[in-house]
């Protein structure tokens, strides 16, 4: 679909610069939009990511600059508060978290749409250094644990025929 361009006659009708942004962005929200980022890019790799910790950082940092501001002037100018630079990669490097719980957990869904699996989602719960209020759980692909209930299902139905056909050989001597 092509447009027409705007006329003199148009833009008589038009009081808005519609060629400008309509504002700048804050420190806060491109921080927002950086959080984001990370920790998408984080859940893709399908590890944690401490989110809560990195805003908490990110408050320590800004405070640190509105308090300098305000030493130095007296006030605080919002133009010059700097996104502070956080190392992304701490909040989601697993060295920085403990393992509280791993296990597997049936998933009914999964259990439902494959019939005659016991489809069993394995999952990982973490912790973030020592904040114990903050929990993590990274769980695995439905995927990958429908081919893991196939593999074992199959390794099953193995076994159970080979016992079956050593009970049967064995009958017959």
């Amino acid at each position: 679909m092509e447009f027409r361009n705007i006329t003199d006659r148009d833009k008589q009708f038009i009081d808005v610069d519609i060629s400008k942004k309509r504002h700048k962005k804050t420190s806060r929200e491109l921080f927002q939009l950086e959080l984001i980022k990370q920790e998408q890019e984080a859940t893709k790799k399908r590890l944690p990511f401490a989110r809560n910790q990195a805003r908490e950082d990110f408050e320590r940092l800004i405070k640190e600059q509105v308090d300098e501001q305000l030493k130095l002037t007296g006030e605080v100018d919002a133009d010059l508060i700097k996104v502070p630079e956080l190392d992304w990669a701490s909040y989601s490097d697993l060295k920085n978290f403990k393992v509280l719980d791993e296990g597997d957990r049936y998933d009914e869904n999964l259990s439902n749409k494959n019939p005659g699996l016991t489809v069993e989602i394995k999952k990982v719960v973490y912790q973030f250094k020592d904040y114990a209020t903050n929990k993590y759980t990274i769980m695995e692909s439905g995927p990958d644990a429908v081919k893991r209930a196939q593999d074992k299902s199959w390794k099953d139905r193995a076994a159970f025929e080979k016992s079956q056909n050593g009970t049967t050989e064995n009958k017959d001597k």
